[in-house]
């Protein structure tokens, strides 16, 4: 439902305010659900703020005036936690990663558990939350997983040394092995 103010000057006659039930003698007032209200009497049934103040929306429901937050806190949808997969209530306070929705205590890398700070770098890597360290090492490894032909290389190569340097008893510095003196 819509908040608009307008001028108390415009409609000629003094309003009565919903609220109060007193004569709106200020200058400005608020409407809302077709009726007329001081900007002081129009607040939240819950946590009491000005509604003029927080938007021009308000909501209503079971003969409650309600800002956003406290109907959706009331009445709004629960959603499923992407790492726990429990019950989010639609009043808790949630951490979102593109499409996915977490607890505050469930945002954490996935891999190691590593509860994030603010300002901290994360990654969502096939749905998963990483942390900087364990999502460069997984970026590594699936890079050497690609190049499996490479890597079989390196291990060919490293062998053929370490059997070359096996035969060859010098330290590799011209110098005589220590069993030659």
């Amino acid at each position: 439902m819509q908040i608009c103010q307008e001028s108390a000057l415009l409609t000629g006659e003094r309003e009565i305010c919903a609220g109060c039930k007193k004569k709106i003698t200020e200058r400005y007032l608020l409407k809302a659900m077709d009726q007329h209200w001081h900007e002081d009497c129009l607040k939240c049934s819950c946590c009491d703020c000005r509604l003029g103040e927080v938007g021009s929306t308000l909501f209503t429901k079971a003969n409650l005036l309600l800002c956003r937050r406290d109907y959706l806190r009331l009445f709004g949808t629960t959603g499923y936690c992407s790492a726990c997969t429990k019950i989010i209530p639609a009043f808790e306070m949630v951490m979102r990663a593109k499409g996915n929705v977490y607890h505050l205590e469930c945002f954490a890398c996935q891999q190691c558990n590593h509860r994030f700070c603010v300002g901290d770098k994360f990654y969502l890597c096939e749905n998963k939350i990483l942390c900087e360290y364990d999502y460069e090492e997984r970026m590594m490894f699936a890079s050497l997983s690609y190049n499996y032909s490479a890597l079989s290389q390196i291990k060919q190569q490293t062998y053929r040394l370490s059997g070359s340097l096996s035969d060859d008893l010098s330290s590799g510095y011209g110098s005589p092995s220590p069993n030659s003196l």
